[in-house]
């Protein structure tokens, strides 16, 4: 069964005109944005919109004609995928313009976005995930640890900034991190943008703080143009406090970690194949994430964040690639780290999640008679509290 790869040459020849912007084009450019554009491309909305063929050309001759990996974790299927598209009458007629690329290691921010045009003047915000950076990484926990992280401030001056410069209709589309925050981005952007978005992706993004997003009156607004989207042995996309308006998705790997990569997810005749559901240890990973996550108060998750913190300090390089390269000297300079926090923050990091094994284990023997969402929710409001 196909997936993006396939997708590409079998609907390359079809335009936007002829065959209209789909669930599966949202796949893709959530894909071909781990590609580093911000290389070739402008962040200013000010400059002329680039070919989007001329772009993705400059940029595998800049990375030496071959179909490199992005990192640890990235595969080169990015790559391949981005000069297959640029042949295609599809793709090649977009045009991409204010790639804009925010990179820190303290605060961490790991931070893309990019507008492709397509005919017709209609504008699609892609968001990147995590890529192989280590405050990337971090960044991901303080989803966990702060409601608002600098990501999401970024994404909206953003989409405000697009809005301002261009006419035509948005739609808004990231996978895994990129994923969360374009959903965030919609919801708290101005009455003014919602007004012309007419799609919003969410590709296996995790979840949030807690469930108040979900409270917004925005959120029932955004429904009728959301399309959320999880593998059906889900991991990533069940973390934190997440929405149940999701489908689940055939991959062609088993387990959710690797289900996680999009090249995996099935695609048929241009559609994204779906389950009923999702299985079982996608609903045991929803369940147990939540019950750990409600032993969390704001002190506590301060505190993993400090330990957390002290460990990637420790590692001493900035990729997940380099860290790998140097594993022994990476990880031993990490626990010296973690040994130098102070006893009281370590401590009290095991007290707040004493008894935290038992009750994940309850909850899981209450999965197949209980609502998930219900379940999930109360351990949610715990954490809002």
């Amino acid at each position: 069964m196909a997936g993006i790869k396939e997708y590409i040459p079998q609907f390359g020849d079809r335009t936007f005109e002829e065959y209209p912007f789909n669930d599966c084009d949202a796949l893709t450019l959530s894909e071909v944005i781990y590609m580093p554009f911000e290389k070739v491309v402008s962040a200013s909305f000010k400059d002329e919109p680039r070919n989007f063929s001329d772009a993705a050309k400059e940029l595998f001759d800049l990375r030496g004609s071959k179909h490199q990996k992005l990192g640890l974790m990235i595969t080169n299927q990015s790559s391949l995928d981005m000069m297959a598209m640029s042949e295609t009458a599809r793709f090649s007629e977009m045009k991409i313009l204010a790639v804009h690329e925010v990179y820190s290691a303290k605060p961490a921010i790991q931070y893309c976005a990019a507008t492709f045009i397509l005919p017709g003047d209609e504008l699609v915000v892609v968001f990147r995930g995590t890529d192989d950076t280590l405050a990337g990484w971090k960044e991901d926990l303080d989803l966990f640890t702060t409601k608002n992280p600098p990501s999401y401030d970024l994404a909206l001056g953003y989409i405000e900034e697009l809005a301002r410069e261009r006419e035509g209709k948005i739609r808004i589309c990231g996978h895994s991190k990129g994923g969360n925050i374009a959903l965030m981005t919609a919801l708290k952007c101005s009455e003014a943008v919602r007004e012309r978005i007419i799609g919003v992706y969410n590709n296996d993004g995790p979840g949030y703080h807690d469930y108040g997003i979900f409270h917004l009156g925005t959120y029932e607004e955004i429904l009728p143009v959301y399309r959320h989207y999880v593998p059906n042995s889900s991991m990533i996309g069940m973390m934190l406090a997440h929405d149940y308006d999701y489908k689940a998705v055939k991959s062609t790997r088993l387990t959710g970690a690797f289900q996680h990569d999009l090249g995996t997810w099935k695609i048929k005749d241009g559609e994204i194949v779906t389950a009923d559901d999702i299985n079982l240890m996608a609903k045991i990973t929803d369940t147990a994430l939540a019950v750990l996550c409600s032993y969390a108060s704001e002190k506590s998750a301060q505190a993993v964040d400090s330990i957390v913190t002290a460990f990637i300090d420790g590692l001493g390089e900035a990729n997940l690639s380099d860290t790998a390269k140097h594993a022994f000297k990476s990880i031993r300079g990490a626990l010296r780290s973690v040994k130098e926090v102070s006893p009281d923050i370590k401590d009290y990091v095991k007290e707040s999640f004493e008894g935290v094994g038992k009750d994940v284990f309850e909850a899981i023997k209450t999965i197949r008679s209980t609502n998930i969402a219900e379940l999930t929710g109360k351990a949610f409001a715990a954490i809002a509290r």
